[in-house]
């Protein structure tokens, strides 16, 4: 069976990803994992993923915003910078409030990620984020 698209998880939380990677690999995908900013960047060169699930806080708080912006402007990952991200976050969780996505200062100049999930979420809304995401980034192509 051909996997339907190979994901990179990066996010500090083992149950997290142990979670997120068997929900994925039960719908047919292929799931590598990095526990890191630093890591998950080595991971898209090594592995080219089709979409990135990317935790907004690992070990700073905007880790996660960090490789976004590497991904998308700097000049050693031109080749990555249109793989979809979906950026995900306990934020609202552990404080009640949520990183806006909406108003460019609030992000500081940053890129927007492709979509953003709430932790925890749904296993059904994870696997349509994820289909939608893969659906449009194909049709750019």
């Amino acid at each position: 069976m051909t996997a339907k698209g190979r994901i990179l998880i990066v996010d500090d939380d083992p149950d997290f990803v142990k979670s997120t990677k068997m929900m994925l690999l039960a719908d047919g995908y292929e799931v590598v994992a990095a526990g890191d900013g630093k890591e998950g960047l080595k991971k898209v060169q090594e592995v080219q993923p089709d979409l990135i699930i990317l935790d907004i806080m690992m070990e700073s708080m905007f880790e996660g915003f960090s490789l976004l912006a590497s991904l998308r402007s700097d000049p050693a990952f031109a080749s990555f910078k249109n793989i979809p991200i979906l950026m995900v976050s306990s934020v609202r969780a552990d404080t009640g409030s949520r990183f806006s996505f909406e108003d460019p200062e609030d992000m500081g100049g940053l890129p927007d990620p492709d979509d953003y999930l709430d932790k925890p979420f749904k296993p059904k809304e994870l696997l349509e984020r994820v289909a939608d995401l893969l659906r449009r980034y194909r049709s750019k192509v």
